[in-house]
């Protein structure tokens, strides 16, 4: 049986939560949860806040923080109710975002509309197939196996991708994505793994904007091709540097990915799927990519998204970087996959480590539309 929030609070959240709700009238739901057990929603509060280290300032916060909590909770019943429906395997679950409201929430998101493949310009023809010839001298195609795993693979006999981070606080999720990308190719053609600068891509590379209001992948990738990057260690993140202008320093850091080294390609709205896994197979290199957040996303715990709850014509926009594919089977249904690494720390989100499956051929939320592949180049530009 359903019964509201209001019952909720009134029945079982502690006596210091006697104050008014400050939730919204607008804010108004009905938990799922049976009538008999109510103590069911403050008992997975109470978890939540000793799982994730919850902490608050004072009982009326406490208060709102359970109310959102609640409201949360009822939609991950809700998305997990419905992809079991859909015949989906996705699940979704309490995180280390569910006592923060929508609009708390979307701070860590880009408000920033990405730029649609068609209007930015020049596409590459056929840049990736890689020909070799067979014994009769005929030219055919080296074609990417049916999975590839970049975590997991050597170049040069050294690993390419880097440990996952956390942006925090600030929707520079473009500055992590393109990052992952590039320390990727830093790894694989000029030495072992080396963290490099979010942080000035954030500070420098915004086209005149707080880098913390979000930003586009092409921002990152041709301020990288024209200035190089420092590393992480002398250049370091700080969430809240990046809502303040005129602070970039890049001219006192060393650049340690050299400018003019790489190039990228970017992607036609057909044949996507073929190009990505060829083009990850052959450079061994992250697709930096923006795609559209809805509560699914936030509600992540494991299996490949499929659900498309996402306002492709909003301001809730995200970057990672797409590391490798893959298909597994689903309800009986063979599911094609992409993996894709995120920015939100290695733990607290979804239970990949950092890493989420997202449907592949479907262009979920945009992401098969917005990508940037940035490749290195021995010709200097």
């Amino acid at each position: 049986m359903l019964i509201s929030l209001a019952f909720l609070s009134a029945l079982f959240l502690p006596a210091v939560f006697d104050t008014p709700p400050l939730i919204s009238e607008d804010d108004f739901f009905e938990i799922n949860i049976d009538r008999d057990h109510p103590d069911e929603a403050f008992k997975a509060f109470e978890e939540f806040k000793i799982r994730f280290h919850k902490k608050y300032k004072t009982p009326e916060e406490e208060k709102m923080r359970g109310e959102v909590f609640l409201k949360n909770h009822n939609t991950v019943g809700i998305l997990n109710k419905k992809a079991e429906q859909n015949g989906q395997g996705t699940k979704f679950g309490i995180n280390k975002f569910s006592d923060l409201t929508k609009k708390e929430f979307q701070s860590r998101l880009s408000n920033v509309r990405p730029s649609r493949v068609s209007e930015i310009g020049k596409i590459h023809k056929n840049p990736l197939l890689n020909l070799t010839k067979n014994s009769r001298g005929k030219r055919q195609v080296d074609y990417p196996p049916e999975d590839f795993d970049l975590r997991y693979k050597k170049v040069n006999g050294r690993w390419v991708v880097g440990k996952v981070k956390d942006q925090k606080n600030c929707a520079c999720c473009w500055a992590f994505a393109v990052t992952a990308a590039i320390e990727a190719i830093y790894a694989a053609n000029i030495g072992k793994i080396k963290p490099l600068s979010e942080q000035e891509l954030c500070d420098c590379g915004t086209d005149g904007r707080l880098g913390c209001s979000g930003g586009k992948l092409e921002w990152g990738v041709s301020y990288i091709m024209g200035k190089g990057l420092a590393s992480e260690e002398a250049y370091g993140y700080e969430e809240s540097r990046a809502n303040h202008s005129d602070m970039c320093v890049a001219d006192r850091m060393m650049r340690v990915f050299p400018a003019g080294r790489i190039s990228h390609y970017i992607f036609h709205e057909y044949e996507v799927e073929d190009k990505f896994l060829q083009f990850i197979y052959q450079y061994k290199t992250p697709i930096a990519v923006s795609f559209a957040v809805g509560e699914g996303f936030r509600n992540y715990q494991s299996g490949i998204l499929e659900i498309e709850d996402c306002d492709v014509r909003g301001v809730a926009w995200h970057a990672g970087a797409i590391v490798g594919y893959g298909e597994e089977r689903n309800y009986g249904k063979r599911k094609r996959f992409w993996i894709v690494k995120n920015s939100w720390g290695d733990e607290g989100w979804g239970d990949m480590n950092g890493y989420f499956k997202v449907v592949r051929g479907y262009n979920w939320c945009e992401i098969e539309y917005n990508a940037y592949a940035p490749y290195w180049t021995d010709a200097i530009h």
